[in-house]
């Protein structure tokens, strides 16, 4: 590809990108319960391992807390009770303890209250001592002295510069780097390194290749003395969402590890790629076999002993290569195994590696790159060819690293893998997968972050995209004993795009003490005869609570946070009182609550789960009442099925608000009728008659008319029109054929009948053989 195609390929891709089009909308996510926590926050955003600290957490309702919950191995968190703590909305103090021992890393804060979970927040663990930003670092003759080693915390205030001073040895080298956007900040740093007596700019930095627009640096000081880091927004913005830890010394500046990717239960030797990592020793990890577990956090420790920031090692279920050099020939190329996922590296420019596989005639083979996504700068572009030199797919950038190809004959395929801008460098890394292509599915939720009360239910909107899979999906929750949840997206579900494939019913067994829980949800499906399990993932909330960051930790993606509430002092259950409801028609709910003894406020009532297109007429439980009637009405387009639903319950109690949700019921959407024909099949000679009885099973409490007609028949037979009466069951139609009625039989002839006061929906017999004989 010419490098004027490879820009307009590029050009394309940025068109689509940034446009977001219809058939790429989900719909928005349920919200979250408004008496939940939100949390600011959690400055000073991290902690050197070995030491704690009380931090003062801010946000929204953030009273009557129950736990602070967080993924930092062995941390010890307490909420002190003095000073009226836990009775403000606006503030709580909480105490952390994190072992010499945790691992560094990012790591995730949820607060869940009596009312509920908050949104997640991030908090690193550190090995360097952590200095905090001061108010006269935001002038430049009064820049804030740190020393080296050390991580600056600090906001970015909105038309303001942060300085820092640094005091260095000739002959020194520092790295600066700020974590800023991948802390989910909405700050875009820019970074300069300036020599205090000259007034010069040594060094600057804004969007460092594969650090999601953050910024970082590494200069070696020739002369000793002060010297400034100039730390600002790249717009000059700011405010309480604009905060940042500053990484200050000698430490590596990795950006992946090689691999990138190392197969779940495997021990595997870790080294590094990006910038200043030459001399890093490989760390030995041990990845877990957990199905849950999609990342591992890899330090790498630079030779004067300082850790650089953890990069992100993938966790697969497919073997994993690394890319053997030489390797910039074909003649010259690694074999790989199929299945299998491949790191490379493009450490030159202009360098090409290739890989040869066997493929076999009429097998499908799909070979996917992952760059971004893994968090490495790289762009790459891929060439197919078979072992004749014949090109056979390219990869298309307007469409993703991708080639698609079905093999034409058996025998062996040569790769070429290039940066599709020609560059190279360290940190220019990139992960492939090659493999038979297989049906399969994706599962998301549109929110992360639920609550629920003991012995209560909890429902959750799926959604599945399918990918040539069309049955059965089981669905459960995996994570704690107390927590189960079950769904069977049946065959074909969803109906439509974009809509949720079902209600995943969660419960929670009533001796699971209150507090915050984290579960994931999966999916299994046996495809061409192998079990396949997919997770559900969160990104979509997950990025949105990251402000938009494009590639969150992928720890996080999967992770479906439940706060289990306080028992409410009653619970409900809603029963449709007839058997089925019609479309267009209401269908009378009874919905009953037990109440605890003395509870007797007036219940609100609120949609819970609902089928689609299904309206509902709401009224509350009046106070000392146990039961009300409401109605759900399906839509003209509701789909016909059984459903489940369910209906949430508010009150007061002791002053507080109380919810609950009830039991999951029972919704049947059906016609208003059946149709049955007898006898059947239908005999008669030329010139004769026949009578074809035909019955109705009402349904819904349909009485009205049913108009019948006869559909398909034989040329010169006809019917009859009929009609089965307000309250009947039956009706004869009478069948002719006309004495030159040709003979023969006609096997799909069926009665379709009309619900005439019902919206005119109709419904026929199954197809039934109507046979004209001989005279």
């Amino acid at each position: 590809m010419s490098l004027s195609r490879r820009f307009a390929a590029l050009l394309t891709l940025a068109v689509l990108t940034a446009v977001p089009t219809a058939r790429g909308q989900v719909p928005p996510p349920p919200p979250p319960n408004p008496a939940a926590p939100t949390l600011n926050p959690v400055l000073p955003l991290g902690l050197q391992r070995g030491t704690g600290l009380e931090l003062t957490l801010t946000g929204t309702n953030l009273a009557d807390p129950v736990a602070l919950w967080t993924s930092i191995p062995g941390a010890k968190v307490t909420i002190p009770t003095d000073a009226n703590n836990g009775k403000e909305a606006a503030k709580l103090r909480v105490k952390l303890d994190v072992p010499k021992e945790t691992p560094l890393g990012l790591y995730a804060f949820r607060l869940a209250t009596a009312r509920g979970m908050s949104n997640v927040r991030t908090f690193c663990i550190d090995d360097l001592p952590q200095v905090s930003a001061e108010a006269a670092a935001r002038k430049k003759e009064t820049a804030q002295a740190v020393p080296v080693p050390s991580v600056v915390v600090g906001t970015a205030t909105a038309e303001q510069t942060d300085y820092f001073k640094i005091n260095v040895k000739a002959g020194q080298r520092v790295s600066v780097e700020v974590l800023g956007r991948r802390l989910g900040s909405a700050f875009d740093p820019q970074l300069s390194l300036i020599d205090v007596r000259t007034r010069r700019e040594l060094a600057y930095s804004n969007d460092s290749p594969g650090l999601q627009s953050d910024a970082r640096l590494t200069h070696t000081f020739k002369e000793a003395g002060d010297y400034l880091i100039e730390l600002r927004d790249v717009t000059f913005r700011g405010g309480p969402d604009f905060h940042y830890r500053l990484r200050i010394g000698d430490f590596p500046c990795a950006t992946t590890p090689i691999p990138m990717a190392a197969k779940r239960g495997s021990k595997v030797a870790v080294h590094f790629a990006g910038p200043n990592v030459e001399g890093v020793a490989p760390v030995e990890v041990t990845v877990p076999a957990d199905p849950t577990v999609t990342a591992v956090q890899v330090a790498p420790k630079g030779a004067g002993g300082l850790y650089g920031w953890p990069v992100s090692l993938a966790v697969s279920d497919l073997d994993e290569v690394v890319e053997q050099e030489p390797n910039n020939e074909p003649a010259k190329a690694n074999r790989i195994p199929v299945p299998c996922g491949v790191t490379g590296r493009l450490e030159q420019k202009g360098d090409v590696d290739h890989f040869v596989f066997a493929a076999k005639k009429g097998q499908r083979y799909v070979i996917d790159a992952q760059t971004q996504e893994y968090y490495s700068p790289t762009e790459v572009y891929m060439v197919l060819k078979d072992a004749k030199g014949g090109q056979v797919a390219a990869s298309n950038p307007a469409a993703g690293q991708r080639v698609d190809f079905t093999a034409g004959a058996d025998g062996d395929y040569i790769l070429s893998v290039e940066h599709l801008h020609y560059w190279g460098g360290p940190a220019e890394s990139y992960h492939l997968t090659v493999a038979p292509y297989e049906p399969g599915f994706e599962l998301s939720i549109g929110l992360d972050r639920w609550d629920v009360p003991q012995g209560g239910t909890l429902s959750i909107p799926i959604l599945a995209v399918r990918r040539d899979y069309t049955g059965p999906i089981e669905l459960s929750v995996v994570g704690h004993p107390g927590i189960s949840g079950a769904l069977t997206i049946a065959a074909g579900q969803p109906a439509a795009p974009n809509v949720p494939a079902g209600q995943l019913l969660v419960s929670v067994k009533p001796d699971v003490p209150m507090g915050p829980y984290v579960v994931t949800v999966q999916g299994k499906a046996t495809i061409n005869g192998k079990a396949v399990v997919v997770g559900a993932n969160v990104a979509t909330p997950v990025r949105t609570a990251m402000a938009g960051l494009p590639f969150p930790p992928r720890q996080l993606l999967d992770e479906l946070a439940i706060a289990v509430t306080q028992k409410p002092p009653f619970t409900l259950t809603a029963k449709v009182d007839a058997g089925e409801a019609l479309r267009g028609a209401a269908a009378t709910v009874t919905v009953t609550a037990v109440r605890d003894a003395g509870f007797t406020e007036e219940i609100a009532l609120a949609p819970g789960a609902l089928p689609p297109n299904v309206v509902p007429a709401l009224k509350p439980i009046p106070k000392g009442a146990n039961e009300v009637k409401v109605t759900l009405t399906p839509a003209a387009n509701a789909a016909l099925g059984s459903f489940t639903f369910t209906l949430v319950g508010t009150s007061k109690h002791q002053m507080k608000d109380v919810r609950s949700t009830s039991a999951p019921g029972a919704l049947v959407v059906a016609l208003p009728f059946d149709l049955k024909a007898e006898p059947l099949p239908v005999k008669l000679l030329p010139g004769a008659k026949a009578t074809l009885k035909v019955t109705a099973t009402r349904k819904g409490g349909y009485a009205g008319p049913i108009t019948v007609e006869v559909q398909k028949l034989p040329a010169n037979v006809t019917a009859a029109k009929g009609t089965i009466a307000m309250g009947q069951t039956a009706v004869d139609v009478e069948i002719t054929a006309a004495a030159n009625a040709v003979a023969g039989d006609k096997a799909d002839v069926s009665v379709l009948g009309t619900a005439t006061a019902a919206g005119n929906q109709t419904a026929a017999t199954p197809n039934f053989t109507v046979s004209v004989g001989k005279k």
